[in-house]
């Protein structure tokens, strides 16, 4: 008898991760759930998944660099990004990660299967909801590890994402500061730099982008 494939789920919502679990098995075994970023690390040290399905949008340390810190530790570590996060730049990103996949948590069931049964194939799969950043016709981008969907402009890092999707939402300084919790010095280092990598003269032109390019 094949053994099935053994995913790992890295989601803080406890709901969810039991319907995934009901849609990836019995085809796949899942063999652990992580509900903080913190310990995401270590257990797939512990358990050696074949396949990770990590959240963006996670307590602790955030899913795009934990794709990071999961490719250097087992470069050959397979990884989905299962995400609310329908924008181009975050989809860039995660295959920059190192990410093999990227799904959105609205996909149909048998998009997820799908999307887990190419990224276990050795193949790279992007939601279709994203395809116009994918390629021609509408077709998923089917690349190496590590390489990158076309973008508008410049990469952003994680954490830059991140201060981008709280200043879209109307964050003050402070409030991102508190809310990355990192000082209000660093968040106006990373706004900076966004705003260079942009090509935008100020922080309302910041918010601009972000509503404008969805990015909330």
């Amino acid at each position: 008898m094949t053994a099935r494939p053994r995913l790992m789920l890295a989601d803080d919502h406890s709901l969810l991760c039991e319907g995934l679990r009901g849609l990836l098995e019995p085809d796949n075994e899942v063999i652990g759930v992580v509900h903080d970023g913190r310990d995401v690390v270590a257990e797939v040290e512990r358990l050696e998944p074949d396949l990770v399905l990590l959240d963006i949008s996670l307590p602790g340390k955030d899913g795009l660099t934990l794709a990071r810190e999961l490719r250097e530790r087992r470069p050959s570590q397979r990884i989905m990004i299962l995400t609310m996060h329908a924008e181009r730049l975050y989809a860039d990103e995660a295959l920059r990660a190192g990410a093999r996949a990227y799904v959105l948590k609205l996909a149909s069931g048998s998009e997820l299967r799908f999307a887990v049964s190419e990224v276990l194939a050795g193949r790279t799969y992007i939601t279709p909801l994203l395809a116009s950043a994918a390629g021609p016709s509408g077709a998923p981008a089917q690349n190496d590890a590590g390489a990158s969907l076309a973008t508008d402009g410049p990469p952003l890092t994680a954490r830059q994402l991140e201060v981008l999707r709280l200043v879209g939402r109307g964050l003050t300084t402070l409030e991102v500061a508190h809310e990355l919790g990192v000082s209000e010095k660093a968040v106006e280092f990373h706004k900076a730099r966004i705003k260079k990598a942009l090509g935008l003269s100020s922080n309302a032109a910041l918010m601009r982008y972000a509503v404008a390019h969805n990015i909330v």
